[in-house]
């Protein structure tokens, strides 16, 4: 039995969509991302961020490579955006900024409830560093 692979969602270009579409789900993602603060749901927080830095991401690879773009993680988006990025401040930022960040929402997302082997897990200090990550 052959196993079918799905395609790949391909991101919508400001050819495809209004702007004012684009405008609205991303007014609302920020709203929710900003009542996920208040309401001190840092997880939630982290993974709306990251879904708009992927966006952002996605779009500056489709302007440089001029083809559509398919949906992808923030690391890979990374690794294709450093070998064509041209822009010395988007590269600052990819390398310094996000590099680090994307290690931070790492913890956050992937390691909420996950015990390592010889430490105890303080949810009150794994909260408090949410925070910090969805923050930044």
């Amino acid at each position: 039995m052959a196993i079918q692979m799905s395609k790949p969602k391909i991101r919508a270009t400001i050819l495809d969509i209004l702007g004012k579409e684009r405008y609205k789900i991303i007014r609302a993602a920020m709203n929710r991302y900003n009542t996920a603060i208040e309401h001190r749901f840092y997880l939630e927080a982290t993974a709306l961020i990251e879904s708009l830095i992927c966006d952002r991401l996605e779009s500056r690879l489709g302007e440089l490579t001029k083809s559509p773009v398919s949906f992808d993680t923030i690391g890979e988006l990374l690794k294709k955006l450093r070998t064509i990025e041209t822009d010395g401040v988007l590269i600052e930022i990819m390398n310094k900024q996000l590099n680090s960040w994307c290690g931070e929402r790492n913890k956050v997302i992937h390691q909420a409830a996950k015990f390592e082997l010889g430490k105890k897990k303080d949810w009150d200090l794994f909260i408090k560093e949410s925070k910090t990550t969805a923050l930044e």
